[in-house]
């Protein structure tokens, strides 16, 4: 049976608006699980009750409380909750890009790329750092939902990355401790080569390049693709670039010519075509019915 990964809007359905720290944080109870999917922000969490597992591009993992995970944008997840023990979780979701603005941030922010390859994307912690971290998730979830404050952009952010801090130095003992093992690339057939292309896909890729790196066939690559997706290889590729491209125009005035270069366009032509397929609109014209005007834009 094919399955399809869901694709979750998540600008749309918190229904952020412009000027808007792009970070939400709530608390999930999942009493069954939650079908395959992804989205274009950041997703960190930790579970505070209940019991189940968690599936991140196909790799599976238990959830217990002290367990955090981290997703990256478009890695894709599922979890199930254990019958009678629904899992319960702080679920943080934002732009990454709200981390970055110093390069004093470079020696930590890069580790959160190799989030889900070259670390894991869950943390079990001690019971020590368990009642730290919470402390930090309901912090966060008070100072995001309380009256606006001075500096309370600021504040999330510094509480989200001390969190962030703690996760990343956790992945980094275990990995060193042998507590994970790097599964070989094509044991499994398909899930790696997807998520290659989910963390990828802003870099120049093509079937051949993507077949090269994993020492198979365009062909191959090609018919896992529509077997397991329903989509061409191009077309998932299209797909993910643009959801990208969407979240860019209604949460930055950056200019439409930089979002294509910046979703992975090598030419604004192609963009525009690609983005006018799917959106059945232009680019402007999709900006503007979010609210953003071209004055805006052509002063960022």
């Amino acid at each position: 049976m094919t399955i399809i990964p869901e694709y979750m809007d998540v600008s749309a359905n918190l229904n952020m608006k412009k000027g808007q720290l792009p970070f939400f944080i709530g608390i999930s109870k999942i009493p069954w699980s939650t079908h395959l999917h992804h989205h274009d922000f950041v997703e960190f969490s930790l579970v505070t009750k209940g019991s189940g597992t968690e599936t991140v591009n196909g790799k599976t993992h238990h959830l217990r409380p002290g367990v955090a995970s981290f997703l990256l944008p478009h890695h894709m997840h599922e979890i199930h909750s254990a019958p009678e023990h629904a899992v319960h979780k702080y679920c943080c979701m934002f732009d990454i890009n709200i981390l970055f603005g110093s390069s004093y941030d470079s020696d930590w922010c890069g580790l959160l790329y190799e989030i889900g390859s070259q670390f894991p994307s869950y943390a079990e912690f001690t019971a020590d750092d368990t009642l730290w971290i919470e402390d930090i998730f309901a912090k966060l979830m008070t100072e995001s939902t309380k009256p606006p404050q001075p500096g309370r952009s600021s504040m999330i952010r510094a509480m989200l990355t001390e969190a962030l801090l703690l996760f990343i130095r956790t992945v980094s003992r275990n990995r060193q401790t042998g507590d994970f093992a790097r599964e070989p690339e094509m044991k499994q057939p398909f899930w790696p080569i997807l998520q290659y292309l989910h963390v990828h896909y802003t870099d120049k890729l093509s079937l051949e390049s993507v077949a090269e790196h994993f020492s198979v066939s365009s062909p191959y690559i090609s018919r896992i693709f529509k077997h397991y997706t329903g989509k061409s290889f191009l077309n998932y590729l299209h797909q993910l670039r643009i959801d990208s491209a969407v979240n860019l125009l209604i949460s930055t005035s950056m200019p439409i010519i930089d979002i294509a270069v910046e979703t992975g366009f090598e030419s604004f032509r192609t963009f525009s075509r690609v983005f006018q397929n799917l959106k059945e609109v232009t680019p402007r014209e999709y900006r503007n019915r979010h609210g953003i005007s071209d004055q805006k834009e052509a002063q960022s």
